[in-house]
């Protein structure tokens, strides 16, 4: 598991230059060879923002780092020097991102740059449950960074219990999700924040504006049966807002919680036939 998470992320982290992603952004208006585990990757992302309405957007790279996360979170510190540009952006159409199966290419556009950072964990966390899996596994919790995938059997011969934090107090539970196998992820723009000279800034870029999402919500729980679309969709409807977010996930066929700024927590499809009740915590 651990070979198979350094291997993923040696493909699509932002964070290392010579990273199979940021070749691949080094090389944009030309077809550039990638690896079949890339190339389904961005193949899911482009699938993601056409069915998400452009809400969940992978070419917003550059606007991500305009918003000053330029480094990794744990490098970001002081007062970052910025002007946000709240905007409209340009969208790039679906169709300009070209992949060729046959030959495992992608063409972007010229000076479009892709962030995979979210998609590319829930993937990875699905890639290393399954290989668990068929490796003989009775079962298994795959964690990677609040990306969270299940199967099989616990030691304790019960469901896997996935606590969702409270986003206004860090460490508290605000709720117990229950799951047999499936797929947990929460996305909040409360903990990755750093200020700048334009003010507080998170990583959630609305691709509406190109700045850091404006939302009455602060944080969005997905269970889906995979991490990959649990990750786009919580944080799609974390940018679409308490108005458009439930239309959203339900037609998705998704399950959700959503926390609004003063916290309450609303729930979304059939959420409740996942969440540990009162009477199981404390039988």
């Amino acid at each position: 598991a651990e070979a198979l998470v350094a291997q993923l992320e040696s493909l699509w982290t932002r964070f290392r230059p010579d990273s199979e992603l940021m070749v691949l952004n080094d090389h944009t208006g030309v077809p550039r060879g990638v690896s079949p585990d890339t190339f389904t990757l961005i193949g899911a992302a482009v699938d993601a923002r056409r069915v998400t309405g452009g809400l969940f957007d992978p070419t917003l790279l550059d606007a991500l780092i305009d918003a000053g996360y330029d480094r990794s979170f744990d490098e970001l510190g002081g007062l970052i020097p910025v002007t946000l540009d709240h905007g409209r952006l340009s969208p790039v159409p679906d169709a300009a991102i070209q992949l060729d199966a046959e030959r495992y290419t992608v063409t972007l556009p010229e000076g479009v740059r892709l962030d995979l950072g979210g998609i590319a964990k829930g993937r990875a966390a699905d890639l290393v449950a399954g290989e668990l899996e068929r490796a003989g596994a009775a079962g298994a919790c795959v964690d990677l960074g609040g990306d969270i995938a299940v199967f099989g059997d616990r030691a304790e011969d019960q469901p896997w219990a996935i606590a969702v934090d409270d986003p206004a107090q860090p460490g508290v539970d605000l709720a117990v999700i229950l799951l047999e196998r499936g797929a947990v992820a929460t996305s909040s723009r409360l903990k990755r924040r750093w200020r700048t000279t334009d003010g507080s800034a998170h990583h959630l870029i609305d691709p509406r504006t190109g700045a850091p999402a404006v939302t009455d919500l602060v944080a969005v729980t997905v269970v889906a049966a995979e991490a990959m679309w649990a990750e786009v969709y919580a944080k799609s409807a974390l940018i679409a807002g308490t108005v458009e977010a439930p239309a959203l996930l339900e037609d998705a066929g998704l399950s959700a919680l959503l926390i609004t700024e003063n916290g309450e927590v609303r729930e979304v499809g059939a959420v409740d036939r996942f969440l540990l009740t009162p009477d199981q915590r404390h039988p």
